[in-house]
C-alpha cells in the first residue's frame, strides 16, 4: 500500500472518531442531531444537521485530524470547485484535543477572516503555506494553513468540550 493510502485510511479512521466526539459532544449541549444525507456531505459539506428542541437547524462540518499549528483550510477542492468554507455548513467543528473538545467557528466568518488575512501569493510547498495560497502539483485544490490563534481571534470561536461519560 502506498504512502498517501495509508495516510488516506488514516485521515478518514481519525475523521470517523472526531464525527462520534462530535455527535456526543452536542447531544451533551441538548441539541438534536442528525446525519445528513451522502448528497449533503459530498455537495453541501455538511456532516450533520442539529436542532433545538423549539425549532431552527442548522449544518456543520466536522474536521479531524488536526493540530493546533496545522488547521487547513480548502478554498478551492481537488476538482477546483468550491471548498468547505463555501459550503453550506454554519458551523465548522476542529476537533482539536488540545482544547478538551471541539473548537465551533462560524463557517462565512472563518471564511471572510481567510479571504482578508490570507495572501493571494500561490505556493507549492506545504511548508510555506500558513496564510498563504498553497496547491499541490496536478491537482486544482487550493488550501491554506491556520493556526489555534487564529481561529481564537474570531468572535464566533468557541469550545465545545468532549463528553467524557460512557
Amino acid at each position: 500500500m502506498s504512502t498517501s493510502q495509508n495516510r488516506k485510511r488514516y485521515s478518514n479512521a481519525t475523521g470517523r472518531v472526531a464525527e462520534v466526539r462530535f455527535v456526543r459532544a452536542a447531544r451533551r449541549k441538548g441539541l438534536l442531531v442528525n446525519k445528513s444525507s451522502h448528497t449533503e456531505d459530498i455537495h453541501e459539506h455538511i456532516d450533520y444537521w442539529l436542532a433545538i428542541k423549539d425549532g431552527g437547524k442548522w449544518g456543520v462540518d466536522v474536521k479531524g485530524n488536526n493540530l493546533p499549528d496545522e488547521i487547513w483550510c480548502e478554498f478551492k477542492n481537488v476538482k477546483g470547485n468550491p471548498g468547505w468554507m463555501y459550503g453550506g455548513a454554519t458551523i465548522i467543528a476542529f476537533d482539536m484535543p488540545e482544547e478538551g473538545g471541539f473548537a465551533i467557528v462560524d463557517r462565512q466568518e472563518l471564511a471572510f477572516f481567510c479571504e482578508k488575512h490570507v495572501s493571494t501569493e500561490v505556493v507549492t510547498d506545504k511548508r510555506e503555506a500558513y496564510l498563504k495560497r498553497y496547491t499541490r502539483k496536478d491537482r486544482e485544490d487550493v488550501i491554506t494553513v491556520l493556526k489555534l490563534h487564529d481561529l481564537k481571534s474570531l468572535v464566533s470561536y468557541r469550545v465545545w468540550e468532549y463528553d467524557q461519560a460512557y
